[in-house]
């Protein structure tokens, strides 16, 4: 290595890609290092410059000068593309930050969810969007009881809640399993009704409804017979009947016999007897073995006179008129003499008609030769 190369090392040291940019244009031929220091310092001077090297030096000048105006313009790019690529990453972490809260609400809003459905929050809602349970369980709810107990919800609010599930057919609406009647209390006042809603299959809702019922012993005899015979025509086992009503075999058969016996529509004109008990209910299932007790009931049963009695009152109306034998009421039948030719007694078996022949002899045989002709027109009209 020359000594003007070492001295000029020395004195600007340069990066590799200056030595690059350096070795690429015309080196200064008329630098001269001198042997002589100042302040410690090597120095150097310039030879005597002839035209031709004041060109050379001048175009070496401005070709150093155009490379680094290329370096600087390159870093600018760089600088450039670099902000580009922040704004950009920016952009898409404050998108990827959007789609994260999201994300968020959407897991939060499924947590609430989850906890409504396993039971776990209780929820207001509309009375309106409320379906009763597919199983009647109660036969009847008076209007003042109701509005009892939507006075007592007024002044003390709801302070227990029903329980429902989604309705498992009809989007939007629930399904009642038990407090229903809190539900046409709530309506009746103008406002929500406060529940728990939950996963049930169809088993896990009657257990429900029926266990819910019998801890607060609220169903008559008859009603849980009622309700037992409408699961068993739904095609529930008597393992889920039992658990729902929380009774032994041997109580579950006795609701069943007593259920299934009596006559719907006769159990639903009696109404839920709350002071009868299942003695009395057999006594009147027993009475039933005569089936001509059955058409009795019912003519008993649409008389305006019982239908205006108290349910109890109507069952020991009934009973004890079935028990009693009623006696038949004569009629008779008059000419148009006015002569009573004819008395006609019915039983509940039998129509028995007497002819008094001595006003009118002749007449029985005459009615008797007709009773073809008669039997005919009964028929023809009949058909009708």
């Amino acid at each position: 290595m020359s000594k003007k190369n070492s001295v000029l090392s020395r004195l600007m040291p340069i990066s590799q890609s200056e030595l690059e940019t350096r070795q690429s244009i015309p080196q200064f031929p008329n630098l001269v290092a001198e042997d002589r220091h100042e302040d410690g310092k090597p120095m150097i001077r310039i030879e005597e410059p002839s035209q031709d090297a004041a060109e050379q030096l001048a175009g070496s000048v401005a070709s150093l000068a155009a490379s680094l105006a290329h370096e600087q313009q390159a870093d600018n790019q760089v600088h450039s593309i670099k902000k580009k690529e922040w704004t950009i990453n920016r952009s898409t972490g404050s998108a990827l930050g959007k789609l994260s809260e999201a994300l968020a609400v959407e897991n939060e809003l499924k947590a609430v969810k989850d906890r409504m459905e396993t039971g776990q929050a209780v929820v207001e809602l509309e009375p309106q969007a409320l379906d009763g349970s597919f199983v009647q369980d109660r036969m009847e709810s008076s209007d003042s009881a109701i509005a009892e107990l939507a006075e007592q919800i007024k002044e003390n609010g709801q302070l227990v809640p029903i329980l429902v599930r989604t309705h498992p057919t009809v989007p939007d609406r629930y399904q009642i399993a038990y407090g229903h009647r809190r539900a046409r209390a709530a309506e009746q006042l103008g406002i929500k009704v406060r529940a728990i809603v939950r996963r049930m299959t169809d088993e896990e809702l009657i257990i429900a409804q029926g266990q819910e019922n019998n801890a607060r012993r609220d169903l008559t005899f008859i009603e849980k017979a009622r309700f037992v015979i409408a699961l068993e025509n739904r095609g529930f086992t008597r393992k889920v009947i039992r658990e729902a009503l929380s009774v032994n075999e041997g109580d579950l058969s006795s609701l069943i016999a007593v259920g299934s016996r009596i006559p719907l529509d006769i159990i639903d004109a009696i109404g839920p007897a709350p002071g009868i008990g299942r003695p009395r209910w057999r006594t009147l299932m027993d009475l039933f073995q005569d089936a001509t007790c059955v058409k009795r009931a019912r003519k008993i049963l649409a008389e305006g006179n019982v239908q205006a009695l108290n349910s109890d009152a109507r069952f020991r109306v009934l009973v004890d008129r079935l028990q009693t034998k009623e006696r038949p009421k004569p009629q008779s039948w008059e000419d148009p003499h006015g002569r009573r030719l004819v008395n006609i007694v019915f039983s509940e078996t039998k129509c028995t008609i007497q002819i008094d022949q001595r006003a009118e002899p002749e007449f029985a045989d005459f009615l008797v030769s007709k009773l073809a002709d008669v039997y005919r027109e009964f028929e023809a009209q009949k058909d009708s």
